[in-house]
């Protein structure tokens, strides 16, 4: 009898469990989650939906597709994504055919493909910390799903700190620090790699985050003179009608901190910028998602 009656106590508790997902309000609703935009002064996106702000949490890499309906993150280095749809956003779901972490997941601009780069076991021992996490992936979307992760080998054997992806889908990456490259997209094939001419001084720029025009670019880079694996800022470079790139700029202290700021990616009308900013480079340690409006940030002629 008293088995029957815990049954039953459990039953209801199931009943009412699955009829507040069913029924309840949806997880958000309008653009960017609802969330009211930014200023000048970057601001945690979403906290309390997408970042809980607390130790041991850590999401990462945040950015919208270009027609702003998907959303698109990193939670303890699991890829998650939320949708927008007739009802509001649903609630950010993990990608289950990625079931290794992951480091940088970038959308394409249809939102069709995920690229990413695994956190994997090291081909050769002498790699530190016995993982390659470098190589560059993609994922699929399919009416089933999302694909498992494909390698794509060259020009990405190696895709340093991160990737982003332009507005035509060229994807800009760093085969070693202070050096950045873009691998025009040409009919799903990957032609060479080409070297981008930015005169860093000191610096040893990092994950380029292009603007969706190419106009643009913020990377994150320690401080000059610091040893690697110490804080690290976020620079902006414009790009000249002559192709030519401006020596790049620190953002300044209304967007970089005492902590790890780094993983821009640009909204598609270049309003705004997300990245992330962490207290360590391991996953253990807190992160968050911050944006930020760039009006401020850039001359006339690039907004």
């Amino acid at each position: 009898m008293k088995q029957t009656k815990k049954k039953i106590v459990w039953l209801a508790a199931f009943l009412v469990i699955g009829s507040i997902q069913v029924f309840g309000k949806p997880f958000a609703k309008g653009p960017y989650l609802g969330q009211t935009p930014p200023g000048s002064t970057a601001q945690i996106f979403a906290p309390g939906l997408i970042c809980h702000t607390g130790p041991l949490w850590w999401e990462s890499h945040g950015h919208f597709s270009a027609d702003g309906n998907t959303f698109c993150f990193s939670r303890r280095k699991y890829v998650h994504i939320s949708e927008n749809t007739d009802q509001g956003w649903t609630i950010p779901k993990r990608i289950e055919s990625i079931p290794y972490k992951s480091w940088s997941p970038c959308l394409s601009t249809d939102a069709n493909s995920l690229y990413l780069m695994p956190h994997l076991p090291a081909k050769s021992m002498s790699i530190r910390n016995g993982y390659d996490p470098w190589r560059l992936h993609r994922c699929i979307r399919t009416a089933q799903g999302w694909s498992p992760p494909q390698e794509l080998g060259s020009p990405f054997n190696a895709a340093v700190g991160g990737i982003s992806l332009a507005g035509d889908d060229s994807i800009y990456f760093t085969p070693e620090r202070g050096h950045f490259r873009v691998a025009p997209f040409v009919h799903d094939n990957q032609p060479p790699a080409i070297e981008i001419p930015v005169e860093q001084g000191n610096l040893y720029g990092c994950h380029p985050g292009i603007a969706p025009d190419k106009s643009f670019m913020v990377f994150y880079s320690v401080q000059p003179g610091a040893q690697g694996g110490t804080e690290t800022d976020l620079y902006l470079t414009l790009r000249g009608a002559d192709g030519t790139w401006t020596k790049p700029r620190n953002m300044g202290h209304r967007i970089n901190s005492g902590y790890y700021e780094f993983g821009a990616r640009i909204t598609s009308d270049k309003k705004y910028m997300f990245f992330t900013r962490s207290t360590g480079w391991n996953w253990k340690r807190a992160a968050d998602i911050y944006w930020v409006e760039l009006k401020e940030y850039l001359p006339e002629s690039h907004r």
